[in-house]
């Protein structure tokens, strides 16, 4: 595949500075009437702020040069009010669905009447296509197929978001430009949360959770939530964006004075916020996977990784000898209550993955098709409406749309299909980060991104065991913008291999 960047979203650039200032102002315009409006029960004014954000993005962008990268990076900016549904939520559509499904079809008739030499493919590399072919047949072959239809749909619109993050990374100065965005956006996430952790306000525009209250010898736990309607969904969100950002900084790859002042904030902003969502898995997969990553990714001489791994060895077996309420005793309250259920919140899980397993073993070819765990359930067990007494304490039926596991998820809705189509993106995500961090020819910019990227990603799949954090689309646009990183710097290394080649061969 010849990697030239010929722009399928257009050729200039353009001033993006002042646009992107007015639609944040009618972003931050739009959340407070939104909110005020959800706090006071009048949808209608939800309604107004929604469509008049339309309105406005839409002007805005159609005076752009690039119509459609203008609204890619205001829907980054967007991202603390981008899982609020679309009105009026009959689909169950979020804004990032819609605008992405727009940039889609913009997409594809870019391509379509694009020259043969001026578009880029949809799948730049065969994994990727031929893991969408396997998704095919959990489509075709799904319990409930129209909604396995929508939600294919969906889910190809957010790998779109993938294909332009791929194209702004190729421009110059383009991922600084991502990365400036990401933070921002990790900082206004964690005021977010702060305000849920203070006030006790969710602002996802979608109701709170029935995990944020908590109870623990009747003592009350209120996990933050802020812009996200389930703080686990939060807590992997920042752990992903804190991991990335994280080992960047700390590897140098930022070199402005602002831009090091703007991440190290978010950076700090976004730690201190983790700890209010009181995820475990997120906690302890931002702090761990970051760690082993800096450590295993540095300049030091194999001795002394040996010398400090030994150290590291002594230390972990001094703290599993001492016991887990010494160390949790240094947490604060809340924390340390969440880690002592965490036995007995592992129970319930393999409880649940136990009595799911017969979605699989009816359907293992294909699963029970994309989308259709919930009403999976509602079709095969008409009568119960409150599953492990999960909302029974608050009063509400409670029918889950995942088994408390992102991984069965996939198994379950998508079968042996669907679970090879994602080992195959994965595995492919794997090797060609580590072609870009072991290369010969490799940078150390490209290094650093490809480091920071798997670790991000290594998070990402941590956080994955406990939940199907991808059911929020910000979280999908973290996945795919890891993943865009890392295909990348690959297709860059593998273009200019094939340009060394030709040049020996023409030399010959």
């Amino acid at each position: 595949m010849s990697f030239s960047r010929a722009r399928i979203f257009g050729a200039t650039a353009g001033s993006l500075a002042l646009p992107v200032m007015v639609l944040a102002t009618a972003v931050l315009a739009g959340t407070v009437t939104a909110v005020v409006g959800s706090l006071a029960g009048d949808r209608a004014i939800y309604y107004v702020a929604f469509f008049g954000l339309v309105v406005t993005g839409g002007f805005v962008a159609a005076t752009r040069t690039e119509p459609l990268r203008f609204a890619f990076l205001a829907l980054i900016i967007c991202f603390p009010i981008a899982a609020a549904l679309v009105p009026p939520g009959r689909f169950g559509l979020s804004v990032f669905d819609a605008v992405m499904l727009v940039l889609t079809i913009g997409l594809i008739g870019k391509n379509l009447f694009a020259s043969s030499t001026a578009g880029e493919p949809l799948f730049p590399t065969r994994s990727l296509l031929i893991a969408w072919l396997l998704a095919v047949p959990c489509v075709v072959f799904s319990q409930f197929p129209l909604l396995s239809l929508l939600v294919f749909g969906v889910s190809f619109a957010a790998y779109v978001f993938f294909l332009y993050t791929l194209d702004e990374l190729g421009r110059e100065r383009g991922f600084e430009r991502l990365a400036l965005l990401l933070s921002i956006v990790l900082f206004f996430m964690a005021v977010g949360l702060f305000v849920d952790h203070f006030l006790h306000v969710n602002l996802s525009l979608r109701g709170s959770n029935l995990n944020q209250l908590t109870y623990l010898a009747g003592r009350e736990i209120w996990r933050a939530g802020g812009f996200f309607q389930d703080p686990q969904k939060g807590g992997a969100f920042l752990a992903c964006v804190i991991t990335f950002l994280l080992i960047l900084s700390i590897r140098g790859r930022f070199r402005g004075t602002r831009m090091r002042f703007v991440v190290w904030t978010a950076i700090a902003a976004g730690l201190a916020a983790l700890v209010t969502t009181i995820s475990r898995s997120a906690i302890l997969a931002c702090l761990s996977v970051s760690g082993l990553a800096l450590f295993a990714f540095n300049r030091w001489n194999a001795v002394v990784k040996l010398v400090v791994a030994g150290s590291m060895m002594l230390v972990a077996a001094g703290m599993a000898l001492t016991p887990m309420e010494t160390w949790l005793s240094i947490a604060p309250a809340a924390v340390s209550d969440r880690f002592l259920l965490m036995r007995a919140d592992l129970e319930t899980r393999i409880g649940i993955w136990f009595d799911t397993w017969e979605m699989f073993a009816d359907h293992p070819i294909t699963g029970i098709g994309l989308g259709s765990f919930r009403p999976y359930l509602v079709e095969t067990q008409p009568t119960v409406f409150n599953y492990y007494d999960i909302g029974a304490t608050s009063g509400v039926t409670y029918i889950p749309d995942q088994p408390e596991s992102g991984y069965f998820k996939i198994l379950y809705e998508g079968g042996i299909a669907g679970s090879i189509a994602v080992l195959l993106v994965v595995g492919d995500a794997i090797r060609r980060a580590f072609a870009v961090i072991a290369g010969n020819n490799a940078d150390s910019d490209a290094r650093t991104e490809g480091i920071a990227a798997l670790a991000g990603l290594v998070t990402f799949g941590v956080t994955f065991v406990t939940l199907f954090t991808v059911g929020d689309p910000r979280i999908v646009g973290i996945l795919a913008f890891l993943l865009a990183v890392i295909w990348n710097r690959s297709l860059q290394r593998a273009q200019v291999r094939r340009e060394a080649s030709s040049a020996r061969w023409k030399t010959q």
